[in-house]
């Protein structure tokens, strides 16, 4: 287990506990995350290795790399996940500046390729970044195009209109120094659109250590608003855009009535995601979508 790790926003090493989370996806295990004692930015803390950490992935509830839909869940997840990836492709091209023919779009975690599918029908020029040796296999046989294991593999020159990470950065060992090369990788007026848990949603405060978004240990940090502002200044980017990703709060609520209580309760979870979406309003939902643009 690595432990005492130090803040990607404010390189502090010194927490505080804040609370026990259940690894309920795979091992059972128990985790604890805590704050910062600089900037407040919650962690799982301590957490396995990185050669470790592929172990808590081996589950066949993981999703999004997966396209098979033999249940009646995965079959709506899947048709979900097509319609998201529609609506996200919409909300990136209205805030890309260039509208030029050539444009060429970065997904880092790109799972099997839903998305940059659809951004291939839409014209735009697909590369993705996967680690999952399975996922990218999918992902090169949907888009007919290698897909890079990791950022290192791109070659120095490599520039993006736009590069995005769903429910990525939360998974990265180092968001900063990702943060960092993706604007080494990125256009002079390319944007940098992020999707993450919101731990201060109604639904994280609702369900508490059962919050299904919390995922531990794989989601190795937990944001704020606060964080991710703080987090891009550091890294050359600021925050153009917060937006909310509505269709979480179901999912995320479905999955937490199986950690409290032990099964699914479909129309509860529906009513619970259908208020924490309005009491989330437009910036507080229980996910968020960041559009930063370069300083």
């Amino acid at each position: 287990m690595k432990k005492n790790i130090k803040c990607p926003v404010c390189e502090e090493s010194a927490s505080r506990f804040e609370k026990k989370i259940i690894d309920h996806m795979v091992s059972k295990e128990v985790f604890d995350i805590r704050s910062c004692a600089g900037c407040g930015l919650w962690r799982t803390d301590p957490r396995p290795a990185l050669e470790k950490i592929g172990n808590y992935y081996e589950s066949p509830n993981y999703l999004s790399h997966s396209e098979e839909s033999q249940t009646f869940f995965k079959k709506l997840y899947n048709g979900f996940r097509s319609y998201n990836a529609i609506k996200k492709l919409k909300t990136l091209e209205d805030h890309v500046s260039e509208k030029s023919n050539i444009r060429r779009l970065l997904d880092v975690g790109c799972g099997i390729g839903v998305f940059l599918e659809h951004a291939k029908f839409r014209k735009w020029s697909v590369f993705g970044i996967e680690t999952n040796k399975k996922a990218r296999k999918i992902a090169e046989k949907r888009l007919k195009s290698t897909i890079f294991e990791n950022i290192d593999d791109l070659k120095v020159e490599e520039k993006f209109d736009a590069i995005s990470l769903w429910h990525v950065l939360e998974h990265l060992s180092d968001p900063d120094q990702a943060m960092k090369k993706f604007h080494n990788h990125s256009t002079k007026k390319a944007i940098l659109v992020i999707g993450v848990p919101n731990r201060e949603s109604y639904d994280a405060k609702l369900y508490d250590e059962h919050w299904a978004a919390y995922d531990v240990p794989i989601h190795f940090w937990h944001f704020t608003k606060k964080d991710i502002k703080n987090l891009a200044e550091k890294t050359g980017w600021k925050v153009d855009a917060v937006l909310p990703m509505r269709l979480d709060a179901f999912y995320v609520s479905l999955l937490s009535e199986l950690y409290k209580y032990g099964r699914k309760n479909w129309i509860k979870s529906f009513l619970l995601g259908l208020i924490s979406n309005y009491k989330g309003g437009q910036t507080n939902t229980s996910s968020l979508m960041y559009v930063l643009k370069k300083v």
